[in-house]
């Protein structure tokens, strides 16, 4: 059997992440704003998603953020069903990141199209589940 590397097909079942910082107000009474899915600046191939296989809910809650985050939990299949493709891409930015993924349908260049709206509305309604707040330590803002 060859070595998981993060570049294998995800499979519908598995079991996404997405960070939604808790600063930005993008979760809050149980609703999930579709802003929470805006590519940011430096995402020109896709939203970042991290992989479940690869990362736990707390690694996956690390980053500068200085109030926390909270995560989004999805399905792959639910998010394919609703025309959002999901595709590996391990990150090499800051060492060898098997669990990372993107949605390749949502970029920095076509965040504001109609397509782009309608996904982000999508995703907004189809986690199956919001985890946190996940409160910033010294190690979750240096660890980015």
């Amino acid at each position: 059997m060859a070595e998981l590397d993060g570049t294998e097909p995800i499979d519908d079942h598995e079991l996404l992440y997405r960070r939604i910082p808790v600063s930005m107000g993008w979760y809050s009474g149980g609703t999930l704003s579709p802003e929470a899915f805006n590519p940011r600046q430096d995402e020109l191939t896709g939203v970042s998603i991290y992989r479940d296989k690869y990362k736990t809910l707390e690694e996956v809650a690390k980053g500068k953020g200085k109030k926390g985050y909270f995560v989004a939990v999805f399905r792959a299949g639910d998010l394919r069903q609703h025309g959002i493709d999901v595709v590996p891409r391990p990150n090499t930015t800051d060492g060898y990141d098997p669990g990372h993924a993107e949605l390749p349908g949502l970029t920095a260049e076509n965040c504001e199209t109609a397509s782009a709206r309608e996904k982000k509305l999508a995703l907004s309604t189809l986690a199956i589940d919001v985890k946190g707040p996940f409160v910033a330590t010294p190690t979750n803002q240096a660890l980015g």
